[in-house]
């Protein structure tokens, strides 16, 4: 008797694009053996010969490890597809030649290739296949989407991104990296489900592949000229947030009374601290009249899939909660993507100067208008644009003192700023001293305040996960807008 000793085949999933996989069969000198693979979604088998699926069902491959030889391999093409396939590969041990599969197998002639991949979905369904049944030998999966978006609750903040940028590091763009600007301006990273790449890094380096590495920048500009942004603190991780709807447990149309307990079909996910922001019917209508606008989660039983809310709702069965939750934690609970984020940073746009075109590192340039400003007359600056400047930003210009006229005295800031006058004008916080003058024409430098941000950050995906899903930077407590019309 000859025996097949091993059948080795990489059952990670593949992309939607056409995919070669190779095969390999290890055994003893003289074994015989049949393979065959079928695309269950339509029963369709593998020609070996046309590299093609076909209906007729056929054994299509017949080989005998020869005498030389004690491994083969064979090369399966899974063509382009537009929605998700799997498919079973089988080996048949022929016995009519005396071959049979080692005593290892659980098999003696049939064997079919077991998918590695055995997660298991909380409701004990499997994670590859969404059923009781064993996974598949193979998926193809059609991609999903990640994307990547910034937010900020006044209006006049235009939330736009560099999409001649998304790679910069390297002064190559991604293009793995897509954007698009509807419905929100954001960029897309789409990847085949379930694709897992190489370990964790630290760092971007030479001969790294960038596949599943990208460099993000966001633009945040100010809609409105009469308006300034401010850095008040640098961006966080903990900005990070995401949104994922959530099914009250129960029967539809019956109803509940207002508690803190909720009962849920899935807790998957969810932590102690995120938000609910929306409930909504089975017929999609807003019903967050009944929900407070500061409702959080206090406790999570994962055993009986509730949760314990800090103020009271009413949540009625099949109508759906949305949670909203901060930082990157929970994301591969929720959606079984597994990402890095790395050199998270912001800065206002600094201006080159006008006359050198050099880099500097103040926000905004305009020049002195009409009249000069002369020591002693008074804090009324004319500019020929504040468009940018703020309350409180440094002042740099040919002739401007200190409040006191001395080195060491306390340096002449914006104290308010006139965007409706003809030229625009400035308030400064203390007249100029001594001879201090500032000319018409004279370049002006601030700091402080400016149109125009950079949000810049790094994202490496390890895993992709099974599900469409935004997530936002909120920039809320990292830039403060200033109204600076009079």
């Amino acid at each position: 008797m000859k025996y097949i000793n091993s059948v080795v085949f990489d059952t990670t999933p593949i992309s939607k694009t056409k995919t070669k996989k190779r095969l390999f069969i290890l055994g003893d000198q003289g074994a015989i053996f049949s393979v065959y693979v079928i695309r269950n979604n339509d029963n369709y088998y593998y020609d070996f010969v046309t590299k093609t699926f076909q209906a007729t069902p056929t054994r299509l491959l017949q080989q005998e490890l020869i005498e030389t030889d004690t491994s083969y391999y064979i090369d399966i093409v899974f063509p382009t597809v537009t929605d998700n396939k799997d498919y079973d590969i089988f080996v048949y041990a022929e016995s009519h030649f005396q071959t049979e599969f080692l005593f290892s197998f659980e098999e003696s002639l049939l064997y079919r290739v077991k998918n590695e991949d055995n997660r298991l979905n909380s409701d004990g369904t499997y994670y590859l296949s969404n059923t009781t049944n064993l996974p598949s030998s193979l998926y193809q999966f059609t991609d999903v989407t990640l994307s990547l978006a910034i937010t900020h609750t006044d209006t006049a903040v235009a939330r736009n991104a560099d999409e001649s940028s998304n790679s910069d590091y390297t002064g190559v763009t991604n293009t793995n990296l897509s954007y698009t600007a509807s419905p929100v301006p954001r960029f897309k990273i789409e990847k085949p489900r379930g694709k897992i790449f190489g370990n964790l890094s630290t760092n971007f380096a030479i001969g790294d592949t960038f596949e599943n590495k990208f460099t993000a920048n966001f633009l945040p500009k100010m809609q409105s000229a009469d308006h300034s942004m401010q850095f008040a603190r640098k961006p966080l991780l903990s900005d990070f947030y995401h949104y994922k709807a959530f099914t009250i447990a129960g029967t539809s149309g019956d109803t509940n009374s207002s508690s803190t307990t909720h009962s849920l079909t899935s807790v998957d996910g969810l932590r102690v601290g995120d938000k609910l922001i929306l409930l909504t019917t089975t017929s999609g209508s807003s019903s967050g009249a009944s929900l407070s606008a500061n409702t959080f989660i206090k406790s999570i039983d994962t055993l009986n899939k509730t949760i314990t809310t800090t103020v009271a709702a009413t949540m009625n069965p099949a109508n759906e909660i949305t949670i909203q939750s901060f930082g990157l934690g929970g994301i591969y609970g929720l959606y079984k993507w597994n990402i890095k984020i790395t050199n998270l940073t912001g800065a206002l746009v600094t201006v080159d100067h006008p006359s050198t075109g050099k880099a500097t590192d103040f926000n905004f340039v305009t020049t002195k208008s009409v009249e000069s400003q002369v020591a002693g007359t008074g804090t009324t600056c004319k500019v020929t644009s504040s468009k940018g400047i703020g309350t409180g930003d440094t002042i740099s210009a040919i002739g401007l003192t200190t409040s006191t006229g001395a080195a060491d005295g306390a340096p002449i800031t914006v104290a308010g700023v006139d965007n409706a006058s003809d030229p625009n004008t400035i308030t400064l916080s203390a007249a100029l001293q001594g001879n201090g003058q500032i000319l018409e024409n004279t370049p002006m430098f601030f700091k402080g305040s400016a149109l125009l941000a950079k949000i810049s950050f790094d994202i490496e995906v390890l895993e992709v996960g099974d599900t469409d899903f935004y997530l936002y930077l909120d920039l809320d407590n990292v830039l403060t807008i200033t109204d600076e019309s009079w």
